[in-house]
């Protein structure tokens, strides 16, 4: 069952086509198909299946599909509330052929979370974008001009989504960046700053995902041998709620078993991935007395030359000591010693780990991927102003062309006359004040 949703458009025959909420099961397919037929390389269809058939807890979700005249698709997107907090909703599993189709999906995804969907919900405060459902999974829009592709995981897609976004009144929330190095250079920089010490040093040591049984752990039903040790996709997920845990944006509540099948299985899914080097420069670092996982970095090799450093991350307590740059260090050795590697990607950093990482390896180019919020006042205010702008000019015209008066005598047509001037001339001022108060609310915002 389709629900339509009236929304404006230049084509009579276009129409917006909704399946169920997400707690439903109806259409699922019919999304699915319709999002991988338009998909630029942004999401597999491995991982569209896997998380519309996967009940995330304490999610309201729905689902738009544009047609053309003759029912191909040509805009689809996703809307649903976080799920460690219902008042702020992600609009995402965006793709689009042409921007005003996708400017008329996007709007259709803001207002049902502003609306609180069909009631289930309450309206939510804060809208951010594009995110698929979770951010354990791909989110954001590349906005850089640099002619290199995006690496695995980073989104790929037309330089107009970012019209489609900006138009419908989201504005910037915060940029990330994927660092590229000559991986001779960062070898050399870490070991700089390193001094030759180690992690044996530290009463540390580094464990290869390789030496464990990664496929195993991920159908932990299907192999009771298991240990505690051998289980790296346990050991991952442990440590990734525990590093990240109370960050913003971090999606606290997605389950192990969520975690298994949908982010895990989407690494090694992807064709990019070279999973051989994924097993085998992927590490948990331990303490040797204990046997505690203090950290663990995820990396592959892409492209065949280059080594993408995707996830790095140590628990507090050795924040502090060299064991992030000795951990790096030794994985960009072997990356190059063993894998043949030329280059090094840090992917989707923020802004303070870019600078670090430069101060190690230098200046190096840079991929931009924006993530945005919703700030439909935004694009009120501009239009408001372009209407006071417009007023104000129809306004100064009338002062210096008053319109001609009916007159019933030379002496009342001058009142009338100086009356209006005054008039006009208080509205001016009246309108000037309400477009520096409205731009001073704007550049607060910022």
């Amino acid at each position: 069952m389709l629900t339509n949703i009236d929304l404006p458009s230049h084509n009579d025959n276009e129409r917006i086509t909704s399946p169920l909420p997400f707690s439903a099961v109806y259409n699922k397919q019919q999304f699915i198909s319709q999002f991988v037929s338009l998909h630029h390389q942004s999401t597999q269809p491995t991982l569209v299946n896997q998380l519309l058939t996967t009940p995330l807890p304490n999610v309201f979700a729905e689902y738009w599909i544009l047609y053309d005249a003759y029912r191909r698709p040509i805009a689809c997107a996703g809307a649903n509330t976080v799920m460690s907090d219902t008042s702020v909703g992600y609009v995402g599993l965006f793709e689009a052929k042409t921007e005003q189709a996708g400017i008329a999906v996007l709007k259709a995804a803001t207002s049902w979370l502003r609306r609180g969907g069909l009631r289930q919900f309450a309206p939510v405060r804060q809208i951010l974008g594009p995110v698929n459902m979770t951010t354990w999974l791909q989110y954001r829009l590349r906005v850089d001009m640099d002619n290199m592709p995006s690496m695995s995981f980073e989104p790929r897609h037309p330089m107009f989504y970012q019209a489609c976004f900006e138009k419908v009144g989201f504005v910037k929330a915060a940029d990330y960046y994927t660092t590229f190095f000559n991986i001779d250079q960062l070898v050399d920089g870490y070991q700089n700053y390193t001094r030759g010490e180690s992690l044996d040093h530290l009463g540390l040591v580094m464990q290869s995902w390789n030496t464990l049984d990664f496929a195993a752990s991920l159908c932990p039903e299907r192999h009771p041998e298991l240990t505690s040790q051998d289980d790296v996709a346990k050991r991952v997920y442990g440590l990734s709620i525990e590093l990240f845990k109370g960050k913003e944006l971090f999606d606290e509540s997605l389950s192990h078993q969520d975690h298994r099948q949908i982010v895990l299985n989407e690494m090694i899914s992807r064709p990019e991935v070279d999973n051989a080097s994924l097993m085998d420069l992927s590490s948990f670092v331990v303490n040797t007395i204990t046997g505690q996982d203090v950290g663990y970095l995820a990396c592959w090799v892409e492209g065949h030359d280059t080594l993408v450093m995707k996830t790095v991350g140590f628990i507090p307590e050795v924040r502090k000591t060299r064991v992030f740059a000795i951990s790096v260090l030794e994985t960009i050795r072997r990356g190059r010693d063993v894998w043949g590697c030329t280059k090094v990607a840090c992917a989707l950093m923020n802004e303070n780990s870019v600078a670090i990482s430069e101060r190690v390896g230098g200046k190096s180019v840079r991929h931009v991927y924006r993530l945005y919020i919703h700030m439909p006042q935004r694009v009120s205010d501009a239009h408001l102003e372009q209407h006071l702008v417009a007023t104000t000019t129809s306004a100064t015209a009338m002062i210096s062309s008053p319109p001609p008066l009916k007159t019933f005598g030379t002496a009342a047509t001058a009142v009338v006359t100086n009356q209006q001037k005054q008039q006009l001339h208080w509205e001016q001022q009246r309108i000037k004040n309400m477009a520096q108060r409205s731009n001073g609310r704007t550049l607060a915002r910022l």
